[in-house]
Parts: C-alpha cells; sequence; structure tokens
C-alpha cells in the first residue's frame, strides 16, 4: 500500500528555491511558508525577500529576522540594505559586519550564491580590492566544479562584477547541459549583444520551463506587433505561477478595454505577490467608479 511521506523542511525548501528560480513565484512561496513555519532559516529568508518585493515590508522584515538570529548570513545582509534605504545606515553597517563571517566562510567552501553576496558587500563597502579577491577565488575553483548549477552561479558572479564576456562560456556550458536558468540568462545576455542566437535561448529555456523566459519571449512578441504570440506567452508565464507575467496580461487586457479580465488578472498578480498590481487595481476600479 503506498504511502504519503511528509517531505522535511529543506527538501520543501530546495523545491521552493528551484521553482523560484524558474519564474514560478507563486508555488514555491507555499513551499517556503511550510519550510519557515518548521524554523528553516533559509526558507525564512527566501520568504522574507518574497514579502518585501510584494511590499509587506513589516511583515518581510520578521521573517528576515528570524533567518538572521537562525545563523542565515545572506539575510543580515537583505535586512542591511532595507537600514540602508531607511537612511539607518548606523544598523546597516552593523548587520554587514554580523553577515561577512558567515559569508566568507560560506564562499570560501565553494558556495557561489554566498560569494556573489560577499562580492557586492565589498563593493558597497567601497573595498574593490576584497571584492575582485572573491571572484578570483571563485574562477581558481572552476575547474573543480562539475555541475550546471556551479557554472551558472560563476557566471553570474562574472556577470555582476562587469565581466559578460567572461560569463558567457559558463552559462553557455551550463545551458547546453540543460541547465534552464543558464538558458535564460544566456539568451538574454545574447540578445542584448544583438545575437540572435539569444531568441533560440530563450525559446529553449521557455520549453525547460522558465516562466521568466517566457515572459521575456511575450515583451519581445508584442513589441513586434505580434499581440497574439505575446498573449500565448504572458498565459503560459501566468499559470505558471510569475506574477509580473499576470500584471503583464492585466495590462493587455485593460489596453482593449477588457475591463473584467483585467481586474480578475490584477487581483491575480496581488495575490502573487507583484508589487505594481495593487496600484494598478485601484487605479482601474476608481476610473470605473468602482
Amino acid at each position: 500500500m503506498f504511502r504519503w511521506r511528509r517531505r522535511s523542511p529543506d527538501e520543501l525548501y530546495r523545491e521552493g528555491r528551484r521553482l523560484d528560480l524558474l519564474g514560478h513565484e507563486l508555488p514555491s512561496v507555499s513551499l517556503f511558508e511550510q519550510a519557515a513555519v518548521a524554523g528553516h532559516g533559509p526558507a525564512c529568508n527566501e520568504l522574507g525577500k518574497q514579502r518585501i518585493r510584494a511590499g509587506k515590508t513589516i511583515e518581510g522584515l520578521q521573517w528576515l529576522r528570524r533567518a538572521a538570529d537562525a545563523g542565515v548570513p545572506e539575510a543580515a545582509l537583505n535586512l542591511a540594505a532595507v537600514h540602508t534605504r531607511r537612511g539607518q545606515l548606523a544598523k546597516a553597517t552593523e548587520l554587514r559586519a554580523r553577515a561577512e563571517p558567515g559569508l566568507r566562510a560560506a564562499a570560501e567552501a565553494g558556495d557561489l550564491t554566498a560569494a556573489l553576496a560577499l562580492r557586492r558587500l565589498y563593493r558597497d563597502r567601497g573595498d574593490t580590492e576584497q571584492a575582485d579577491a572573491v571572484v578570483t577565488a571563485a574562477e581558481a575553483r572552476a575547474d573543480a566544479s562539475a555541475t550546471p548549477d556551479a557554472w551558472c552561479g560563476l557566471g553570474a558572479l562574472l556577470d555582476d562584477a562587469g565581466r559578460p564576456g567572461d560569463a558567457r562560456p559558463w552559462w553557455r556550458r551550463a545551458a547546453e547541459a540543460g541547465h534552464a536558468e543558464s538558458m535564460y540568462l544566456l539568451g538574454l545576455l545574447l540578445h542584448d549583444e544583438r545575437d540572435p542566437e539569444g531568441l533560440h535561448w530563450l525559446e529553449q529555456a521557455a520549453r525547460h520551463d522558465n516562466a521568466y523566459a517566457m515572459g521575456s519571449l511575450a515583451q519581445l512578441a508584442l513589441a513586434a506587433g505580434d499581440e497574439r504570440a505575446g498573449e500565448r506567452w504572458l498565459r503560459r508565464a501566468a499559470r505558471a505561477g510569475f506574477s509580473g507575467a499576470m500584471n503583464n496580461l492585466a495590462v493587455l487586457h485593460s489596453e482593449r478595454g477588457e475591463r473584467a479580465e483585467a481586474e480578475r488578472w490584477y487581483q491575480r498578480a496581488v495575490d502573487a505577490g507583484d508589487p505594481q498590481a495593487e496600484h494598478h487595481l485601484r487605479t482601474l476600479r476608481e476610473a470605473s467608479g468602482v
């Protein structure tokens, strides 16, 4: 007899991260919530970031504080960013100092997400020498990186350091190995360079269920005047849970004068956490006298 097994908080978090990186924002929220409620620090951090992006700053800060208290250095860095925006510079400096040792240890252990965060910490502090050293150290370990996730992470680090030309071969290597996020990043990079191969990789990423790529293809189609293809890609991305696509689909309906459909998609975008959708929905209702 089949017996259903409850997923562990770490399994929930990892699946949430996988979906979130593909642009499946809505389903990832539920997974992060379940893991965060169980006390999983990295899930608290991701949930906090999502809440802040959705305009729910107070709730987001609560989750980030829980993550920081659980020893997640990136959460302290995310809290520092919020305090910086508020002009609370002393608190931001304190939080960055709190984050630095953990990020450094993780980066030295080969965690490229931590390396990216550490490079940005040094950059924001004006320490370009140490920021460059983080990238150099990651490149020195590149030969030992045997997974598409690692190749993608190294590409992201190099691109963030202003070296897209060096990022390209790593993203290509990961993309050719079937890594959907790398297909998307490579596609964007090539498209920005006016390389027609960019469209190929965006289409490949979309076929691998990357909702961000679907959204990009929608924008390209709409810019080219192909509203039918644009709407088709937006619907695919929205069904995957990409809040930005829900908002853009609502905009499309609003421009056609299809108020009921526009309101429905704006509401779905609000529920999925799109930061612009609530304002758009309010404007639409006010214009309709609702």
